[in-house]
């Protein structure tokens, strides 16, 4: 029986057992960072949001820019300036990846495409991926690279 509380109240004979009932939230700051209109707090995200802006706050991050963590980011935005060949294209992916391994153990990445579209000197990556705690659920991401910058797509 579940009461109004959200736990579960089991009997035997006359012994009551109560048991709590468990969610985990994910907490993180909103991406880009934005105000509330509640005294200037940041705004923030929960669960899936939180996790997808922590993603792209960890690809956004150049390498070797956080200070103390020298190693955390990606080498995305370097790869604006670089020649649109098949090596730029593998060390992307490959830096990519390795961030994601290392420093978004929530995450299972079910696809990483790096995609180089010549006519348009762009670079197209696209990023699936699931939640560990929750499987069954998958988001995406698609940024764009160019000589502009870096574009989030959507």
């Amino acid at each position: 029986m579940v009461n109004s509380f959200g736990s579960n109240t089991r009997t035997y004979g006359d012994v009551h057992f109560v048991t709590k009932k468990y969610e985990k939230t994910v907490k993180g700051l909103q991406f880009p960072v934005k105000t509330t209109n509640t005294g200037g707090m940041f705004a923030r995200n929960f669960n899936e949001e939180a996790i997808k802006d922590g993603l792209l706050q960890l690809i956004m991050t150049q390498r070797g820019e956080r200070p103390m963590r020298y190693d955390y980011g990606t080498t995305l935005r370097a790869s604006v300036f670089a020649p649109l060949d098949s090596q730029t294209v593998s060390e992307l992916r490959n830096s990519i990846q390795t961030a994601i391994e290392k420093y978004e153990p929530r995450v299972i990445i079910r696809e990483l495409s790096v995609v180089p579209v010549t006519e348009n000197s762009q670079i197209n990556v696209e990023l699936v991926f699931s939640p560990k705690d929750n499987v069954f659920f998958s988001d995406r991401i698609a940024l764009t690279v160019d000589s502009q910058g870096v574009r989030i797509n959507g």
